[in-house]
C-alpha cells in the first residue's frame, strides 16, 4: 500500500529517532555493536513505527485519510468503506467482491499479509491498534472481517458479499458527480464512458461504465493440437442492457441533429431513449444535445475510439461509414472454448434507427477451431475483430463493462454518488464543463445570455469561446412564462427593431383584434399570452406593424423554433412585469390603480449593458401586445420625462413607438 509523503516523512523521523538512540547506546558500549531480533522487537520506537504503519494502512483504505495526524494514537477515524445496508447495524458495512479469492486479497491489502487465495481464516493483531479477524464463508456472505480497532470505534465488521447481494440501490442528496457521456481514464490508460450515472429518484447510487480498450488481462490464448491458435476475449463483464445504453448514447453523441429532429417529432418529450433505464429527467433532451456538442468541442471522440480507428474521423462519420458498408457490431461477452468449438457472442445494429428504438440483435458464432482462427488483438491493432480466413465473426469492436465500484482504485472504498471515483483521471465531465461555460434551457437563469447556438452562457466571452453570438438576455425563469405549458422562461432581444412602428394602421382603428381587452390595470398583470396575441395580430388579415415587426424579427438569422423555443413576439404587460420580477425590479400599481410604475429602465439597462446588448432608450415608448379598447393599446414608457422611473400608459394604436421582441423558452 503506498503511503503519502507526509506519512513517509513522519515515519522517517520516528525511525531516525530510534536509530539515533541506538547509536548512542553503541557509542557507550563497544561490546554491543548489533541488536538482536528480540531487542529490536522490544524497542519502543520500532513498535510505535509498526503501529503507525498498520494504522495508516487501515485508515487509508477504510476512511478518508491522506496522512496520520500527530495524535494518531488517540485519534478516531470515521469508516467510509462499503455501505451500511441495515440501519439497525450502523457498525456493519457491506462491500462487493467477486469471489473468495478477492475477499482474501482485500484482507491482505488491509493487513499487509500475503496469504494464499485458499485461506479460510486468519487473525491479524497490532499492539496499540487492534485486531482483524477473517472468516471465509458463512450465511449470506462470501467472507467477513471482524474489526476491533480502537481508532475506528464505529466499525465492527466488514461483510464481503457478491455484487448481486450488494445491490446498487440507495439514496443520496445533491447532484451526481458523473452524467451520461462523461469519460474517465483508469490506471491502465484505458478510457471509460459513463453509460448510466447515479440517479437518486430511481434509487441508483452506482455508476456504469464501458470501454473500447482491452488489456492483456482480457486476452486468452488457446492452442489445441491440430487446431489453429485462438486468441479470444475474457472478463469483459458486459451485460446485454448495458450494450443498449452504450449504442444509444454513441448514436446520440455522434448525431445530435438527428436526435434533435426525433425529439422535435416527439414534441420535446423524448422519453424512449432507454438510456440507463432511468427517467428522462436524468438527462433531458437539451442536456444530451449539449453533451454531444461538448464531445465535439473537446475532441472526446478521438480519445475513446480504439487503436486502429482513424482518430481524425469524428463520431458522426463513424456511423455514416459503417452503416454505409455494413451493420455495426460489438463483441460484448467473453469467448468460450468447448471441444472443437469457440463461441463468440456479439450484438448487431443494422442502422442508426435501431439505436433510438432500442432494437439490437444479439448473435453468436461458433468457430470450428480446426479450420478457423480467431484473434482478438485485431480489435486494437487494425480495424476490428475478424477471423483469419472465413470471417465467420464480422468486423466488430470489443467492449468492456465495469461499475463505478469496480473502477475504483481503492479496493475497499465505495465511491460516493456525488464524488469522483478514486484512482481515475477525469477526461471529460459534463457537470464541470457546463458550470464553467455552457448551460441548457433547464439551467438558464435571469441575466444569462441566450446564444445563436440555442444554449445559454454567462458572458459574451463564453459565447465567443464556442464560436456563437448572443441574441437575447434571459429576464425570467419560472412558472407561467406564457400560457403555453411548453415554456418556463422569457428572454428579451439583444436589439431593438430598427424602425418605429404603429401598433395598428388606420384601417384597423375601429376594430378590436383580441376579445379579452380591458382598461383595468389590475387585469394586465395576469396577461401572459404574448405569443398568441402576436400571432393573431399577424394572421387574422389585419395589418399590425408593431406585431409584425416582432413576429418577423431576426438576429443574425437565429431561428429560435429550431431549439424548441417560441418565435419572437410582442410581450404583454404581464410578461414585461415578469421581466421586472425576474431581474429583481420592484413594480407597483399607481395611486389611482390605472397603470404600473417601476424602475424598469434603470435596472434592466444595467443588465443589458453588462451583457453587451442594446439598452432601452430613455424618454421612449415601447409597445406591448396588451390592448384596452378598439383605439388604444398599452406601452411601457421609459422615464424620466414620462415618470420618475417609467411604467405603463396608454396610446392610440396608430401612433408610432419602439418594438423590443421577446422569446419564450
Amino acid at each position: 500500500m503506498k503511503r503519502t509523503w507526509k506519512y513517509l516523512l513522519m515515519a522517517a523521523l520516528v525511525l531516525g529517532l530510534g536509530m539515533n538512540v541506538t547509536s548512542c547506546k553503541d557509542d557507550d558500549d563497544d561490546n554491543n555493536n548489533e541488536r538482536t531480533p528480540e531487542e529490536i522487537a522490544q524497542d519502543p520506537y520500532e513498535k510505535e513505527s509498526e503501529a503507525a504503519d498498520a494504522l495508516y494502512r487501515l485508515v487509508s483504505q477504510l476512511s478518508v485519510c491522506d496522512s496520520l495526524p500527530n495524535n494518531w494514537k488517540t485519534a478516531t477515524f470515521e469508516p467510509k468503506a462499503g455501505k451500511v445496508l441495515d440501519a439497525s447495524q450502523p457498525r456493519v458495512r457491506t462491500i462487493a467482491v467477486n469471489n473468495a479469492a478477492e475477499a482474501v486479497a482485500r484482507y491482505n491489502s488491509l493487513t499487509g499479509k500475503d496469504l494464499p487465495a485458499t485461506t479460510i481464516t486468519d487473525t491479524y493483531k497490532v499492539e496499540g491498534v487492534g485486531t482483524l479477524q477473517l472468516n471465509v464463508g458463512g450465511a449470506g456472505t462470501i467472507a467477513t472481517i471482524d474489526v476491533d480497532v480502537k481508532q475506528m470505534p464505529q466499525l465492527a465488521q466488514l461483510r464481503l458479499v457478491s455484487v448481486a447481494d450488494m445491490g446498487e440501490n440507495g439514496h443520496f442528496k445533491g447532484e451526481p458527480y458523473y452524467r451520461f457521456g462523461d469519460v474517465v481514464m483508469d490506471k491502465d490508460g484505458c478510457y471509460w464512458i459513463c453509460v448510466r450515472p447515479a440517479y437518486s429518484p430511481n434509487g441508483k447510487e452506482d455508476t456504469h461504465w464501458m470501454s473500447f480498450q482491452v488489456t492483456e488481462k482480457n486476452i486468452k490464448t488457446y492452442t489445441k493440437k491440430g487446431c489453429e491458435q485462438q486468441v479470444y476475449p475474457v472478463d469483459l463483464g458486459v451485460q446485454k442492457e448495458k450494450m443498449q445504453y452504450l449504442a444509444q448514447l454513441l448514436a446520440i453523441l455522434a448525431n445530435p441533429a438527428d436526435f434533435q429532429n426525433e425529439a422535435d417529432l416527439q414534441g420535446y418529450n423524448f422519453n424512449d431513449t432507454g438510456l440507463g433505464g432511468l427517467q428522462p429527467a436524468a438527462m433531458p433532451v437539451e442536456s444530451l444535445i449539449l453533451q454531444a456538442k461538448l464531445w465535439q468541442q473537446y475532441n472526446v471522440w478521438e480519445k475513446i475510439m480504439p487503436v486502429g480507428f482513424d482518430k481524425t474521423t469524428r463520431g458522426a462519420d463513424l456511423f455514416k461509414h459503417y452503416f454505409k458498408l455494413s451493420p455495426l457490431h460489438f463483441v460484448y461477452e467473453k469467448g468460450s472454448v468447448s471441444g472443437k468449438n469457440l463461441t463468440i457472442k456479439y450484438v448487431e445494429y443494422t442502422d442508426a434507427d435501431h439505436f433510438y428504438k432500442n432494437e439490437p440483435e444479439y448473435k453468436k458464432e461458433v468457430i470450428n477451431i480446426q479450420d478457423d482462427a480467431f484473434d482478438i488483438t485485431n480489435s486494437y491493432t487494425t480495424k476490428g475483430v475478424n477471423s483469419s480466413s472465413k470471417k465467420i465473426v464480422p468486423d466488430a469492436f470489443v467492449v468492456r463493462y465495469k461499475s463505478g465500484y469496480q473502477l475504483s482504485s481503492n479496493l475497499l472504498f465505495s465511491p460516493s454518488a456525488t464524488d469522483s471515483i478514486p484512482g481515475v483521471t477525469t477526461v471529460h465531465r459534463f457537470n464541470d464543463r457546463k458550470d464553467k461555460v455552457i448551460y441548457s434551457k433547464l439551467e438558464a437563469q435571469p441575466g444569462m445570455i441566450m446564444a445563436k447556438d440555442g444554449n445559454f452562457y454567462k458572458s459574451e466571452a463564453a459565447c465567443e469561446a464556442f464560436n456563437t453570438k448572443p441574441v437575447a438576455l434571459v429576464v425570467y425563469v419560472g412558472f407561467g412564462a406564457d400560457v403555453s405549458s411548453l415554456y418556463r422562461g422569457l428572454a428579451v432581444s439583444y436589439k431593438t427593431v430598427d424602425d418605429l412602428a404603429a401598433w395598428d394602421d388606420s384601417n384597423n382603428r375601429e376594430k378590436v383584434c383580441i376579445e379579452n381587452t380591458s382598461n383595468n390595470a389590475r387585469d394586465w398583470e395576469n396577461e401572459r399570452n404574448g405569443i398568441n396575441r402576436t400571432k393573431k395580430l399577424c394572421e387574422d388579415g389585419h395589418n399590425h406593424p408593431a406585431a409584425k415587426a416582432a413576429w418577423e424579427f431576426s438576429v443574425d438569422g437565429f431561428n429560435p423554433t429550431k431549439y424548441g423555443y417560441s418565435r419572437w413576439f410582442l410581450p404583454t404587460v404581464g410578461q414585461m412585469l415578469m421581466a421586472c420580477e425576474g431581474l429583481g425590479i420592484e413594480y407597483a400599481l399607481s395611486d389611482d390603480s390605472q397603470s404600473w410604475v417601476c424602475n424598469f429602465p434603470e435596472t434592466m439597462n444595467t443588465d443589458l449593458q453588462a451583457a453587451g446588448a442594446n439598452t432601452f432608450e430613455i424618454d421612449s415608448f415601447y409597445w406591448t401586445s396588451t390592448e384596452i379598447n378598439p383605439k388604444s393599446a398599452v406601452f411601457f414608457n421609459i422615464g424620466p420625462t414620462y415618470g420618475a422611473h417609467g411604467g405603463t400608459d396608454t396610446q392610440l394604436k396608430t401612433e408610432m413607438a419602439m418594438v423590443r421582441p421577446f422569446i419564450a423558452f
